[in-house]
């Protein structure tokens, strides 16, 4: 599939979806690093950060793909199975995180990559996948709605911040 760029060339650019190397954890990073921003999410309960992108590569690497066009990677999706023993879809997949550079929005190339995970998903058995996000990103829950997700319910999840206690400047109580 060729998408259009959006330089005034128009060139058609040639984009591959294939899993995730170890040589493209740095530019999955930071491709999400500039998608996930604490601007936009601020109270994101999961944080973006070098760590969620080596947890899932490590972990389960047939669900870590990338979208590459012209050595550039353009987009990713991380995810995981589950194995529940004693529940009725027994193996459920999840979506934890997808990117798609903003050169790229619009062109379906999201939904590519989901599909393609799904179909890794169903030879491995999972009869059901699950994604979250945020009650208030419209995106997010337009795009899975799109896959044909179903709103289950609305989670409602809560935070509290702790303070740490104030240090007593009295060392003579330590003595």
């Amino acid at each position: 599939m060729s998408l259009e760029s959006d330089d005034d060339s128009k060139q058609k650019k040639e984009v591959e979806i294939r899993e995730m190397e170890i040589d493209d954890l740095s530019s999955v990073y930071h491709l999400g690093e500039s998608l996930f921003t604490s601007e936009e999410f601020p109270i994101l309960y999961r944080t973006w950060d070098p760590y969620e992108v080596t947890d899932y590569f490590t972990s389960d690497p047939n669900y870590c793909l990338v979208a590459e066009a012209d050595g550039v990677i353009v987009g990713f999706i991380l995810a995981n199975t589950i194995e529940k023993e004693g529940t009725a879809w027994k193996k459920y997949g999840y979506v934890s995180w997808i990117g798609v550079d903003e050169d790229y929005h619009r062109s379906s190339l999201g939904q590519r990559l989901y599909r393609r995970l799904e179909e890794r998903f169903k030879k491995e058995g999972v009869r059901m996948v699950i994604a979250d996000t945020d009650v208030d990103n419209e995106g997010a829950i337009a795009f899975f709605k799109a896959m044909k997700f179903s709103l289950t319910s609305k989670h409602q999840w809560l935070a509290k911040t702790l303070r740490r206690p104030k240090k007593s400047n009295n060392k003579l109580q330590n003595g």
